[in-house]
């Protein structure tokens, strides 16, 4: 589906993605799921350097 994601970088710096999702193991469907991703855009700071 279209329009799953939300990039709102220039206001509040988050992307978020949120959406359907199939389900599936060796080709076969087992099911649908809804599936929530933030922080996957930039790369993660752990305070390390």
């Amino acid at each position: 589906m279209d329009d799953q994601e939300l990039d709102s970088r220039e206001s509040t710096g988050a992307v978020y993605w949120e959406g359907a999702a199939r389900v599936s193991h060796d080709g076969a469907d087992l099911g649908r799921a809804c599936l929530e991703l933030t922080g996957y855009a930039n790369t993660l700071r752990t305070g390390r350097q």
